[in-house]
């Protein structure tokens, strides 16, 4: 009996630099951040079929590592979906489906 306790958390079989790059493109996009800047950095890939990208904007900086299957088959935004054919993507090091992952604060605290 196997048992999961983070679907999609595994390696992503598939998947490319470009869909990571479209991705990424979509994913700012999806949180609706204006003026945010990103760069792709290579050498902090995890290896397992996702790619890091930075992201910032002011003080704020995120580390995303996106899965580079095809955006349908990362862009996890409903129940209707199977949760289970989703990859993960990660966050700071956190595992986050797609759409538990919006929500990125890029507002500046003024204190």
């Amino acid at each position: 009996m196997s048992i999961f306790i983070n679907p999609g958390s595994g390696a992503v079989d598939g998947a490319t630099e470009e869909n990571a790059v479209e991705n990424i493109k979509h994913f700012i996009v999806d949180n609706a951040i204006d003026g945010v800047n990103w760069i792709r950095v290579p050498k902090i890939d995890y290896g397992d079929g996702r790619y890091a990208f930075l992201l910032w904007k002011d003080n704020n900086c995120y580390e995303i590592q996106m899965p580079g299957l095809p955006l349908e088959r990362v862009r996890y935004m409903s129940s209707e979906q199977n949760i289970w054919n989703f990859p993960r993507l990660y966050v700071d090091g956190g595992s986050w489906v797609w759409s538990f992952a919006l929500g990125l604060s890029f507002e500046c605290d003024d204190n």
